[in-house]
C-alpha cells in the first residue's frame, strides 16, 4: 500500500474482518487503496497538490485523509465477502467519510498542512463574470 498501512485499517476495523475479506486475493488491499486514492485525487486536485500528497516514495500523511481513505477501503473490502453482510456501522462510516471528502473538496473543511497546487499545475483558463440580471449582456 502506498498511502495507508495495515495498522491504519486495523484502527478502524477488526483485523479478522479485513483478513477474511481479503485473503482470497493477495493484492486486493493494494488495489482497493489505489482505487480510493485515485478517487480522492480527482476530487481534491483543484484544492491540493495531490501529486505531492500521494507521492509513491514520500507521501504526505494527513490524519484526516488517512481516516477517510481507510474507512472507504474497509467498506469496500468487507463488502467483497459475499458470505458476510456489511455491518451498518461500517456503512455509516463509509457515508460519513464520503461526506467529509465532499466538504474538503468544497472548502468547508480545510487541511492546512497539505500543499496547494502549484501554479504550474493550474490551467491557463481565467474566470469570466457577467451580470445575469442584464438581459442585454451577451458572451
Amino acid at each position: 500500500m502506498i498511502y495507508l498501512t495495515k495498522d491504519d485499517l486495523i484502527t478502524d476495523a477488526f483485523e479478522i474482518l479485513i483478513n477474511e475479506s481479503s485473503n482470497d486475493h493477495t493484492g486486493i488491499l493494494d488495489e482497493q487503496e489505489s482505487r480510493v486514492v485515485a478517487m480522492v485525487k480527482s476530487i481534491l486536485s483543484s484544492k491540493y497538490d495531490v501529486a505531492k500528497i500521494f507521492d509513491a516514495v514520500n507521501p504526505i500523511r494527513n490524519e484526516v485523509l488517512i481516516s477517510i481513505i481507510s474507512r472507504i477501503v474497509i467498506y469496500k473490502i468487507i463488502r467483497r465477502n459475499a458470505a458476510r453482510k456489511v455491518p451498518t456501522d461500517y456503512k455509516e462510516d463509509y457515508d460519513e467519510a464520503v461526506k467529509e471528502l465532499e466538504k474538503i473538496a468544497t472548502g468547508r473543511i480545510v487541511l492546512n498542512d497539505l500543499p496547494s497546487p502549484t501554479e504550474d499545475d493550474q490551467s491557463d483558463s481565467t474566470s469570466m463574470w457577467g451580470n445575469n440580471s442584464n438581459k442585454d449582456f451577451y458572451i
